[in-house]
């Protein structure tokens, strides 16, 4: 399985070293960015065993992430990744279908297995989805309920409520964070960061599918 990445400042693709690890589940495949790194639930050859793979963007280089260690290390790859206070985290449900609870994992120092710690997100009644998008606060969490509102749950004191929004749809496909900048990928002063490679590098990244052959 062959990967491409996208360069603006060259504006043209290049394709980097086969990725080692099996990509198979299209609907989480989009990767999470954090530590310099994009990061992915998936599966490892010969056995499957589910592995949380990343691509380090300096090197571009895949790694393996240590996983939970209390995880079945057969099904997690059908959770899901977020970036929570800049942490990387997953998100387990254990239930197919409908459900009100899911547990969060952070792992609080970058590539260190004994810092993912837990938290519980209950009582929020969900269907397809729960997922959290940011803490506004220390101790509060506002999750995407099922692509149809938003809530934010309150960890300590374990309640919720609604978060209005003026103007949103009935329904959204998708919800995301960004952090403000005032600095421009195609500015002098991106020239001077240390690692202006980010500046140009937008990682578009494709596998290898009849549609993309050439």
């Amino acid at each position: 399985m062959f990967m491409e990445i996208y360069s603006l400042k060259v504006g043209s693709w290049k394709r980097i070293k086969s990725s080692p690890y099996d990509h198979a589940v299209p609907e989480l495949a989009s990767g999470v960015f954090v530590n310099g790194a994009l990061h992915w639930l998936a599966s490892k050859k010969p056995d499957y065993v589910s592995v949380i793979g990343a691509f380090v963007l300096s090197d571009e280089e895949f790694v393996e992430v240590p996983a939970p260690k209390s995880l079945d290390k057969d099904k997690f790859v059908f959770n899901k990744l977020v970036v929570l206070k800049g942490c990387l985290c997953m998100v387990v449900d254990n239930l197919e279908g409908y459900g009100n609870r899911i547990d969060v994992w952070m792992m609080k120092k970058y590539g260190v297995e004994e810092s993912w710690t837990k938290f519980c997100v209950d009582g929020i009644d969900f269907y397809d989805f729960l997922k959290p998008l940011c803490f506004i606060r220390d101790d509060e969490v506002v999750v995407n309920v099922d692509g149809e509102k938003l809530m934010v749950y309150n960890l300590e004191e374990e309640i919720s409520r609604d978060l209005e929004v003026d103007g949103i749809l009935d329904r959204f496909d998708s919800v995301g964070t960004f952090v403000e900048s005032l600095v421009s990928p195609v500015t002098p002063t991106c020239l001077e960061l240390r690692h202006s490679y980010h500046c140009y590098t937008l990682v578009l990244i494709r596998f290898n599918s009849p549609i993309f052959k050439k």
